[in-house]
């Protein structure tokens, strides 16, 4: 289910998704030298135009466990605005999404705790006033290999940091 097509949801949570989109749009979907011209998810736009993107917003990571359960095997992706933040540290968080990706069953995960530092690469965004929420995405590892292996043949990771290009070659093999 699409959470912004929904007319009963509450406002604050409105708030969340439509400044989910519009990050989207302004910072994921725009060409960015850093990523070699191209944008910092080359198929965000593609994703949003063909109905491929699941929004959620939770209290509690646990609540990731039902919808990795529901993920399918597929170019979908699942994109989760976590509320309670504050109860976990991002180390911790690091370390949750590690415990994930340990038992993937064929589903990654990726998060970003708002304690994280900024991400120098991505251009500024203001929001549009939401509370702070950490964001996960969850979606089929073989998807997400299949397409990083088409963007690594056109240099997307050519300015990546040596250890961040390791982690991704570590989760490509980490699937076979």
């Amino acid at each position: 289910m699409n959470l912004l097509q929904e007319p009963t949801v509450h406002v604050t949570h409105r708030l969340i998704l439509d400044e989910i989109r519009d990050w989207s749009a302004q910072i994921l979907e725009k060409p960015n030298s850093e990523f070699n011209g191209l944008p910092p998810c080359p198929f965000a736009k593609k994703a949003w135009v063909k109905e491929k993107v699941r929004t959620h917003i939770i209290y509690n990571l646990s609540e990731c466990d039902q919808i990795k359960n529901q993920c399918p095997d597929d170019d979908s992706v699942d994109v989760v605005a976590w509320l309670k933040f504050s109860n976990i540290t991002a180390k911790n968080f690091d370390k949750w999404l590690d415990s994930q990706n340990e038992k993937h069953n064929g589903i990654w995960t990726v998060g970003f705790h708002p304690d994280h530092p900024v991400d120098e690469r991505q251009n500024v965004f203001e929001g549009n006033g939401s509370p702070e929420y950490g964001l996960i995405l969850i979606q089929s590892l073989r998807h997400l290999n299949k397409s990083s292996k088409q963007i690594l043949r056109k240099g997307y990771y050519k300015n990546y940091s040596l250890e961040d290009y390791k982690h991704i070659k570590k989760r490509i093999d980490y699937e076979g």
